[in-house]
């Protein structure tokens, strides 16, 4: 960025507050699901993080949630207390322990995700095609980038 940032210049932190702006815009169409279902964000996406890449070693869990592995065992032990999610030994390797979505936690993130779809459909509804693709070639255009510079 230039030193003299003209009236045209779009700064970053103008669209980290626009896009902040539009993360609440789907708050209120989203039930709080924390209170109803008691658990915490952290939880929520780790069920997540189970829905999308299936049964991972807790040893990569712990990774991801960036936490160590002592941590992320106790993390793991409260959802699978309520029944979310389940431990299982590796067939090709017992010293490796996986962890998986239940089918009661599936059906959750299901139950979730459709709200979440659905709040999200109702913002990007208020789109024309033409920019809706556009802000999907720049949000591909992030992710394609910051994966190469993380390589």
């Amino acid at each position: 960025m230039s030193a003299a940032a003209g009236p045209d210049t779009v700064r970053p932190e103008i669209v980290l507050d626009h896009l902040a702006q539009v993360v609440r815009l789907r708050r209120p169409a989203i039930p709080p699901w924390t209170a109803t279902t008691d658990l915490t964000v952290g939880q929520v996406r780790l069920l997540f993080h189970l829905a999308r890449h299936g049964p991972t070693a807790m040893s990569e869990v712990a990774e991801w949630l960036g936490v160590d592995r002592a941590t992320a065992t106790g993390a793991v032990d409260r959802v699978e207390r309520r029944g979310l999610v389940c431990r299982e030994r590796r067939d090709d390797d017992r010293r490796v322990i996986e962890c998986r979505l239940s089918e009661a936690g599936a059906a959750l993130v299901a139950e979730i995700d459709g709200i979440r779809l659905g709040a999200m459909q109702q913002l990007l509804g208020l789109l024309q095609e033409p920019e809706l693709e556009a802000f999907d070639h720049l949000l591909t255009t992030i992710i394609d980038r910051s994966t190469e510079q993380s390589s």
